[in-house]
This record gives C-alpha cells, sequence and structure tokens, in this order.
C-alpha cells in the first residue's frame, strides 16, 4: 500500500519563498484566520474515489493514496495552516459554506467573542468561482455591519500558483512510476486537468487555463495538457478530450482531478466522463490520478495568502 496521501512532504520551488516564520504585521496582535471551505459529509469509501476506476475487485489500485474524506482532510489542513502560521501568533477556526458547521459568519463572530478584532478569511478553494465572489461578499458584508470594531479581511483563494501545478505534475509521476509507464516516443502522452463544475457566469476559467499552461510547462516534452470542468460550464469535458485525441493526436489519456477530496463529484462527474470518454475513444488508454489532498505544499500556498493580507495591512 502507498504512503498515505495526509504525509506528502512538499518540495520548494525556484522564486518562490520558504512559509516559515510568517507574521501578522507589526503591533497589530494576535490574529484570527477564518479557512473556509466548500464542504461536504461525502467521500468516505473507495467507490467515490479515483480507485473506483481502476479497483480490482475489492482491492484498491497500487497507486492508491488512501485518501482522507472530507471532513478528515479539512480539520488536517488546518491544522497545518495553523503550524504553518505560529500557533502563538494566530487563532485558527475551520469553517464551511455547506454540509458542515460552523458556517464562515458562525467562526468570525466566534473569534470576535474571543477578543480578537483583526480576522483573516482565507478561501480554502481552489478557483475564483461563485463561493470566493458573490457568496463572499454577501457574508462578509453581513458580519461586517453586525461587528463594526472588528476588522474582516478577504484573503485571496489558492488560485493559479505554481506549487498548485507542481502537486498536479507530482500525482502524474507517481501514477506513472506505479504503473510503470512513460510517454510514447512519437506521440505525446495527454493530460486532461478537471475541477469541479462551476457556471461561467461565475468563472470563466482564465486562471484554470493558467495553471494548465503551468503543468504542461513543468512536465516538458512528451506531453499536451488541456483543462475542463467536470460540469456546468466551458470548457468540458467532452471538448477538452476531443482537443487531446483528435487535435494533439495523444497516444494516450491521463485525467487529473482538480479536487482536494473523494466524493459525488469525483465519482459522477469526473469518472462518469471518463466512462463516455473510453466509449468514444476505445483506442485511447485512459488512466486517473488521486485527488489532491493534503500536502504541505497547498498549505503553504493558504499561508502565503494569509501573508499577503498581513502585508498589506
Amino acid at each position: 500500500m502507498a504512503e498515505n496521501i495526509n504525509r506528502t512532504e512538499s518540495t520548494a520551488l525556484p522564486g518562490i519563498p520558504a512559509e516559515a516564520g510568517v507574521t501578522p504585521g507589526v503591533g497589530e496582535g494576535r490574529w484570527g484566520v477564518v479557512v473556509v471551505a466548500h464542504g461536504s459529509q461525502r467521500g468516505a469509501s473507495p467507490e467515490e474515489c479515483s480507485c473506483n476506476w481502476q479497483a480490482a475487485g475489492e482491492s484498491p489500485p497500487s497507486w492508491c493514496l488512501q485518501c482522507p474524506n472530507t471532513p478528515t482532510g479539512l480539520k488536517e489542513a488546518t491544522d497545518r495552516l495553523r503550524n504553518t502560521l505560529g500557533a502563538d501568533r494566530v487563532t485558527v477556526e475551520l469553517s464551511c459554506l455547506e454540509f458542515i458547521e460552523p458556517r464562515p459568519d458562525q467562526s468570525i463572530h466566534n473569534l470576535a467573542s474571543q477578543g480578537l478584532s483583526n480576522i483573516v478569511v482565507m478561501p480554502y478553494l481552489l478557483g475564483q468561482g461563485k463561493h470566493v465572489t458573490l457568496e463572499m461578499d454577501e457574508v462578509l458584508d453581513e458580519v461586517r455591519a453586525e461587528l463594526p470594531n472588528v476588522t474582516v479581511h478577504l484573503a485571496d483563494p489558492l488560485g493559479p500558483d505554481p506549487r498548485m501545478a507542481h502537486i498536479v505534475v507530482d500525482r502524474i509521476r507517481y501514477l506513472e512510476t506505479s504503473l510503470g509507464t512513460s510517454p510514447a516516443a512519437d506521440r505525446p502522452t495527454g493530460v486532461l486537468l478537471v475541477k469541479a463544475g462551476t457556471k461561467n457566469q461565475y468563472d470563466n476559467c482564465v486562471w484554470l487555463h493558467e495553471l494548465g499552461r503551468m503543468v504542461e510547462k513543468n512536465l516538458g516534452l512528451g506531453y499536451a495538457v488541456d483543462v475542463a470542468q467536470s460540469h456546468y460550464g466551458d470548457p468540458t469535458f467532452e471538448w477538452a478530450a476531443s482537443q487531446l485525441v483528435e487535435e494533439r493526436n495523444v497516444s494516450a489519456v491521463i485525467v487529473v482531478p482538480y479536487v482536494f477530496f473523494p466524493g459525488l463529484i469525483l465519482k459522477r462527474n469526473i469518472i462518469g466522463e471518463m466512462g463516455r470518454m473510453a466509449e468514444k475513444y476505445p483506442h485511447i488508454p485512459l488512466t486517473v490520478t488521486p485527488p489532491l489532498g493534503v500536502t504541505d505544499e497547498v498549505v503553504a500556498v493558504a499561508a502565503h495568502r494569509v501573508q499577503e493580507v498581513w502585508d498589506r495591512v
């Protein structure tokens, strides 16, 4: 069995400063940090993970990383972020937009009741869709009106950060090593990076295309990368698959679920689309990586987003 995904260690990238020793602004005192995730109670079984694509009977595939479910994974991410920022400097609380309490407004009130007057809301979200824009603006407007003596700052989401691209490349390399595969000599290996669906009125996916370009650059020769949404909006899975197979003439496709944890989106939408792709292109071998899980690199990006707020203040 492979090493648990929660024990993945980070690798420093050129031009990206280490996150150790991050500190709030001088004279600002102790800060509160609210980690805002989407939230889900699902994903507690392998049937809702990438393993479901190639499981042999009751045995998971060789590349299984024993991904945590959402509640467990988010708790570990929050604990790691607290340690990275410094437990003596910050009070960190996890909140979710759906399914898991407390909600973001409840967490902000909880921190304010502890005497914290400066609070950073950190969207622990991969993209820049409705949750980061419309929903967070509504929540923060209400909270600021209710707590006039508390200053609430909104950090940026994780976004198309080079470290996020590095994690995607790690997932691809790990899968290839586990399966003993490598790019064909005459045709590239396709990589299809698939995020959870968001309507295009809330997310034009510019950041996702940028991330895809980072991944292709990091992989180097022998790979062709395209991006898609699992449902709702463009670019669709079907369109991106056709670009790789029909336009870029790939020899195989590795699907990378750009989601944190197992769950319904991975099982129903991403794996479901893979099934339809397999029927349309039976001559193209398909594999799928584990989801992102919890890694030190993801936590480092989250810590960097908080630090950016402190630097502005």
